[in-house]
């Protein structure tokens, strides 16, 4: 395994944004708030901040999934 390229996944919402080291960290949040606002986007950057790719937002029997 890679150690030399860390990755945060990074979700947007209306008043700026959140990092997360994992995708599963991200859904937990963003299910845990959904009652306050939704997210906009996210996407998956590496440390420097170079984007490697979106996720799409996907809501599933009330919940919302990050799909690759």
């Amino acid at each position: 395994m890679r150690r030399d390229v860390v990755t945060q996944v990074i979700v947007e919402y209306s008043d700026g944004c959140e990092n997360f080291a994992t995708k599963l960290e991200a859904e937990r949040f963003i299910n845990a708030n959904l009652d306050i606002e939704e997210p906009r986007a996210a996407w998956l950057e590496e440390i420097n901040g170079k984007k490697k790719y979106d996720y799409q937002l996907v809501e599933d029997g009330g919940e919302i999934h990050l799909v690759d």
